[in-house]
């Protein structure tokens, strides 16, 4: 595995511990309704950050797993999540500045801790300006004054008290950093496997933004910022317009928000304590934000501000759940493969794999008696869950894939992968498919058995070809019944890795080497090398997916680069980066 790739993977073993985490935890704490429960979250954050670096002391780990457990988010239920995955990425920000600053000294992981715990308060300063807009910079004050008043306590200013609140959030976080030392230190000293491991699974795991939307030919990367852009210019518009036209130009908006997702406007219709609480900053503002000297308990102009100001909130949170929608999108994923982030979306498939068996492995009642334990048990098993991901072992294997446009050569550079694992005297089976070639010209394709050296004809070109079918071929059903024994467990009792050539539209569709790629997919735990053409690729991860999948380009790619990324020696001076 490649150095820039590594760090990926370490980065997706914190990152996933740290989701499960959040998605464990919070969920219980949520229905629960502790308060402060989104701080306990960050302070075990805090904890599973500091641990990952003192395990894997490497600069830009903690900032990658802060972006993957961002990614996570993804597969939370609730309708908001940009608000979420900006807070974990920039605790995590801050914590890898503070740890670079401090050149990874024990006041450095400290400092980071305090800066990441303090993001919480402001980021609650920020949105709540966002949310309601400069009357609520009024309102505050108003409610400090008024509890002067009432009580008083001296304040030299209307900083005053954030300040006190700034302070207390940055020692909790200090108090979260040197439990991550401690936890880290007592994960050392324990001898031989971890208590708590998770069991990777292959089966069944959820692929990140797969199957979130079914229009996913018609999304745009622009779509989130054309939504943003609407948000602005909506804001603004509210700003200036009087609260009649301001009230349609909601109206108007809150039907777009049906129309494009009606679960999410029900969401937040059916929310009671958003509309409580929407209530009360009313009254609070009828209360005192209205004319000094007033005689009226509640001031219409003051009510007029708090209304204002839900208004906006309404429009804003709406706004953000549309965003928040947008970022699960499928097309998400595509996007950003096309801007050749393969390191990450490495990391981001293989979190979304271990996430679900790390939820799982995660004890209950254990987790509130002995916290400590607990948390000490998961920084233990890091070490591990790498070595896990990095050998394809416990059913996480690896998945090669041979891609390349229309005759560059894709099952001849599998036929010379295959030549390669000969001459290295790897275990391997499978099949592969070369040309029929009549007269120069393709007239069909042989399966040939890679594990018993055989060979039978699969298909041949149809002289009159059926258009419900894809292709242009009609298969042979004792071809196919000879390659699916190819391919059917239990293999050769040494194949560690399955070559499958090709996977196409009819695999899609349920046909070709499709059930024995279910088959393949429940009982195989070693590596995989597949034949895929380019605009398949994606889909066929969909339809099967693969924690840990590399693509290699027939025409440029060398059959070396292949072995060398399956762990054998390579007779090769040529490496490309993928």
């Amino acid at each position: 595995m490649h150095d820039k790739h590594d760090i990926w993977l370490k980065a997706a073993v914190v990152g996933s511990l740290w989701g499960a985490s959040e998605i464990v935890l919070g969920s219980f704490l949520h229905n629960l309704r502790i308060p402060f429960s989104g701080n306990l979250l960050t302070a075990i954050g805090i904890i599973l950050m500091v641990s990952g670096y003192r395990t894997w002391p490497e600069k830009g780990l903690v900032w990658r797993a802060g972006l993957i457990c961002a990614a996570l988010k993804t597969l939370s239920p609730s309708p908001v999540i940009l608000g979420p995955m900006l807070s974990i990425f920039m605790q995590a920000t801050l914590m890898e500045a503070a740890i670079r600053a401090g050149r990874g000294t024990w006041a450095g992981m400290l400092a980071g801790g305090g800066l990441a715990m303090s993001w919480n308060l402001l980021y609650r300063i920020l949105s709540t300006l966002l949310i309601y807009g400069n009357p609520v910079v009024d309102l505050y004050q108003q409610l400090v004054s008024y509890l002067f008043r009432q009580t008083g306590l001296q304040f030299t200013g209307y900083w005053t008290p954030i300040l006190v609140l700034g302070g207390l959030f940055f020692s909790f976080g200090m108090v979260a950093g040197a439990a991550g030392i401690q936890v880290s230190r007592a994960a050392r000293k324990r001898d031989g496997m971890p208590s708590w491991q998770p069991v990777f699974r292959r089966k069944g795991q959820p692929v990140p933004f797969h199957d979130r939307g079914p229009a996913e030919k018609t999304w745009s990367p622009l779509q989130p910022f054309a939504f943003l852009a609407l948000l602005a210019a909506g804001l603004h518009a509210m700003a200036v317009l009087s609260l009649p036209l301001s009230m349609a130009l909601l109206s108007a908006f809150l039907l777009l928000a049906w129309w494009h997702d009606r679960r999410l406007v029900g969401r937040f219709a059916g929310k009671k304590g958003f509309w409580l609480g929407m209530a009360v900053m009313v009254l609070l503002s009828g209360l005192l934000l209205g004319p000094p000297g007033s005689d009226r308990v509640l001031d219409p102009g003051g009510l007029r501000i708090g209304a204002e100001m839900c208004m906006r909130a309404i429009y804003v949170i709406t706004g953000f759940g549309i965003i928040s929608k947008e970022l699960k999108h499928p097309g998400i994923m595509r996007w950003v493969k096309r801007r050749h982030l393969e390191p990450f979306l490495l990391a981001v498939r293989i979190a979304f794999q271990a996430t679900p068996s790390m939820i799982e492995a995660i004890p209950g009642r254990q987790a509130w008696r002995n916290p400590g334990r607990v948390l000490t048990g998961m920084v233990k098993s890091m070490e591990f869950s790498l070595e896990a991901i990095r050998n394809g072992n416990r059913g996480f294997g690896r998945v090669f894939i041979i891609t390349g446009a229309r005759g560059a050569g894709k099952t001849t550079l599998a036929a010379e992968v295959v030549r390669g694992l000969k001459k290295q005297g790897a275990a391997f089976s499978g099949i592969l498919a070369p040309e029929i070639l009549v007269d120069g010209l393709r007239d069909g394709y042989l399966v040939e058995d890679l594990g018993r050296g055989s060979r039978k004809v699969l298909c041949r070109r149809k002289a009159d070809p059926d258009p419900s079918l894809p292709g242009a071929f009609v298969f042979d059903p004792e071809g196919i019944r000879f390659g699916e024994e190819a391919l059917a467990p239990p293999l050769s009792p040494n194949a560690h890795l399955v070559i499958v050539d090709e996977l196409g539209p009819y695999e899609l569709k349920g046909m070709g080497w499709a059930r024995a790629m279910d088959r393949l997919m429940e009982a195989h735990e070693g590596d995989m090398l597949w034949v895929v053409r380019p605009s398949l690729v994606h889909k066929m991860l969909e339809r099967w997916p693969a924690a840990n999948s590399r693509v290699f380009w027939a025409g440029k790619d060398p059959a070396g680069e292949v072995l060398e990324a399956m762990g054998l020696e390579a007779n090769t001076n040529a490496h490309h980066e993928q």
